[in-house]
């Protein structure tokens, strides 16, 4: 397990999150077979796996959540790799986890369970997208309503997003700034164009959510002088999948 490069992985973390959503996501991933997958749980979020019968490759955590019954079932499995941290620590379960990840090579991640609940974690976690960006790491929450990820630019210094809308995930697109101003910030085939606009804390807070597409394809163009970056949320108003 150790020696394993997975590029790609999930992240089942301890939030709000139903076995049937978690189940859903793995069978599209599987479904996609785009190559290795590393299937983790930070914490609590092994419930989940064990309520709909996957076994994750890696368990980490401080494991303070989970119950003492189902830590016993799986602290012995040999196809799982459990890290157990000590729970005074510095660092989430979760960016743990991604750390560990991160170091054995994976670059794509999805996490599950990381939205909803404690508004502490909700906010750490968006962060989180945002400090694996700066390491090149694609990282995306994702819940039935939500789907949010962190754009940072290259060197050239700018950043160039599409999204189409037969693979929106939800009819809203809202657009805010992380680790600083963004500039430049332009905005094709929506319903609210922009154009060379700078995005940063001092403007209006809401004037870049509940954007909609009205082309086929939006474009988002922004350019960056210190590695700032622009979460990318994709939301919907209610859940419309039974999960």
């Amino acid at each position: 397990m150790a020696e394993q490069m997975e590029k790609k992985g999930i992240i089942i973390a301890g939030g709000s999150l139903t076995p049937a959503f978690a189940e859903k996501i793995l069978a599209e991933e599987e479904r996609r077979g785009t190559g290795a997958l590393c299937l983790a749980a930070a914490d609590a979020g092994l419930e989940v796996l064990d309520a709909i019968g996957r076994i994750p490759s890696l368990l980490v955590g401080d494991l303070d959540s989970l119950r003492p019954e189902l830590l016993d079932r799986y602290e012995n499995r040999k196809e799982l790799e459990l890290l157990r941290h000590n729970p005074v620590k510095d660092a989430s379960d979760l960016e743990l986890c991604i750390e560990v990840m991160a170091a054995r090579g994976v670059r794509e991640l999805t996490v599950l369970g990381a939205l909803g609940g404690r508004a502490d974690h909700l906010l750490a976690n968006i962060r989180l997208c945002y400090s694996a960006a700066l390491q090149n790491i694609s990282l995306v929450l994702l819940d039935p309503l939500n789907r949010i990820r962190c754009v940072v630019p290259g060197e050239s210094g700018e950043a160039v997003l599409k999204i189409r809308r037969a693979e929106q995930w939800g009819r809203y697109i809202g657009l805010l700034p992380v680790g600083g101003s963004v500039e430049g910030l332009t905005l094709m085939g929506f319903r609210y164009p922009l154009e060379h606009f700078t995005l940063s804390y001092e403007t209006s807070p809401s004037r870049t959510i509940s954007n909609e597409l009205v082309e086929e394809e939006g474009i988002i163009r922004f350019q960056s002088r210190e590695r700032s970056g622009l979460l990318v949320m994709e939301t919907g108003d209610r859940e419309e999948r039974e999960v």
